[in-house]
């Protein structure tokens, strides 16, 4: 049969409990030919991946997992997923079919790269996991004790930029050096092109390295906003952040602020298909062919119900080649046999008020019972479905305790909502997440006591249809 290349664009999103770097786009190997049905997949958390032939109909796929998945590479013929609890998914060629791979690591992996023969992933507390096939996983030496945040390579080189302005680099993906940054802003965004890498960050903060990531300079950006994610397309590196925030550089030095028509926090951003799409954690998507000028768009969500909470965190672009695609059909109608097929639950999220807790405390407080009281209705309207409750906590303290503070959360409102006599016990899941997927960034995580970190201190509804 002959093979055709297919463009898959993969979307990853945060709901405030769901999760999931960037990869580049790659260019047309000899022989190959483009076709102008691109296939597109999106992964949302709870371990759920859908996949589309237009980007407006999906179809549910198993992963195997409800865990967050923050990150996707493409390599060996396969594409690999990495989430929170050191949690990796391999899926076949097709997107189709999802394999759970045991990582040897325990903590959440933020992001994988596949070059060189090897799949990377790295994430929190330093950790470094890497894998010859996607299948089996070694687990390497930590670097740091703060998160490493995003990967990436060039020049032979792979880079991991993190948490304190922590920057690494190496040459097979196994042994690491750590290289002098100066400076102890967070780095979150990070690509490779023209010959050097550049890093983002926090407070506006640009990084830039010509010699494979061993010295780095700082250029000024024009902005003080975080800078979340960067790439680089038409000539033009692109970074994007919060407040709507839009920089671009023709070459990694000299950058100039854009007008993106935006106050949404932009997390994400890529450049495929002769078009920039950047994403934001309201759901807007913006589009622009240069960097420069920019549209609000809106990406499909499928059978899945669009929720003010949404958090998008990265876009992923991946060419392959694959020998058949099955297109599924566009009408709307079939929505329902769709999901009948793909045999996964419909998730909707319906709109409850997240309820917050006091630092360290796992008790309901007078507050919280009353936003539980005033969705009484709500969860009576929905007889049939299920509600999976979700814990959050800051992420002050250790991963065991803050996992273990976020489960009680659930569990005292789960009962609560069984002692007023609300929903019953079989009706109920609950689930602690820690310090994954923030509803805000906390720049200083042993501020306990800030605006920031008591917007974390939340539990989350989420309403299974089954």
């Amino acid at each position: 049969m002959k093979k055709v290349f297919v463009s898959m664009f993969i979307i990853a999103f945060y709901m405030l409990f769901a999760g999931t770097g960037l990869v580049q786009a790659q260019e047309l190997a000899a022989g190959d030919v483009e076709d102008t049905r691109p296939v597109y997949a999106i992964t949302y958390g709870k371990g759920m991946i859908l996949t589309s032939p237009d980007g407006e109909v999906w179809t549910l796929r198993r992963s195997g997992t409800d865990m967050f998945l923050y990150g996707m590479a493409y390599g060996k013929q396969s594409f690999v997923t990495a989430g929170a609890r050191g949690t990796i998914v391999q899926g076949t060629q097709d997107g189709k079919t999802w394999t759970i791979r045991e990582s040897g690591v325990q903590s959440d992996l933020w992001a994988i790269k596949y070059a060189h023969g090897i799949f990377v992933a790295v994430g929190s507390a330093g950790i470094v996991t890497t894998s010859p096939d996607g299948a089996t996983w070694t687990k390497r030496e930590k670097l740091t004790p703060y998160s490493l945040k995003n990967i990436s390579y060039g020049k032979k080189n792979f880079v991991t930029i993190g948490e304190m302005g922590f920057i690494f680099n190496s040459t097979d993906g196994i042994n690491w050096t750590r290289r002098p940054a100066q400076y102890t802003d967070h780095l979150l965004g990070l690509t490779y092109a023209q010959n050097k890498f550049v890093a983002v960050g926090s407070n506006g903060k640009i990084m830039i390295s010509a010699d494979d990531g061993v010295t780095w300079t700082e250029r000024y950006s024009g902005t003080t906003e975080t800078l979340s994610a960067v790439t680089y397309g038409n000539k033009q590196f692109v970074a994007v952040g919060s407040y709507g925030a839009i920089v671009t550089s023709p070459d990694g030095l000299t950058w100039s602020r854009m007008d993106s028509g935006s106050q949404s926090s932009l997390a994400a951003i890529i450049y495929a298909r002769k078009l920039f799409i950047a994403i934001a954690p309201d759901g807007t998507a913006l589009t622009s062919p240069d960097g420069i000028n920019w549209s609000f768009s809106r990406y499909g969500y499928g059978p899945i119900a669009k929720a003010p909470s949404e958090t998008a965190v990265s876009i992923r672009y991946v060419p392959r080649v694959v020998e058949k695609v099955v297109f599924v059909t566009t009408e709307p109608q079939l929505e329902q046999e769709i999901l009948a097929a793909a045999a996964v639950p419909k998730i909707v999220i319906l709109a409850f008020e997240d309820i917050h807790f006091d630092v360290n405390k796992a008790t309901l407080t007078p507050e919280a019972q009353t936003i539980l009281k005033r969705n009484i209705l709500l969860l009576k309207d929905n007889p049939k479905a299920k509600v999976r409750i979700a814990g959050y906590t800051s992420v002050t303290g250790t991963e065991a305790y803050i996992y273990e503070l976020s489960e009680r959360r659930a569990t005292a409102v789960q009962e609560y909502l069984v002692s007023e006599g609300i929903i019953s016990w079989e009706r109920l899941v609950t689930v602690g997440y820690g310090g994954v997927n923030p509803a805000a960034y906390e720049s200083a995580p042993r501020e306990i006591y800030s605006k920031v970190a008591k917007a974390n201190e939340r539990v989350i509804f989420e309403i299974i249809v089954q």
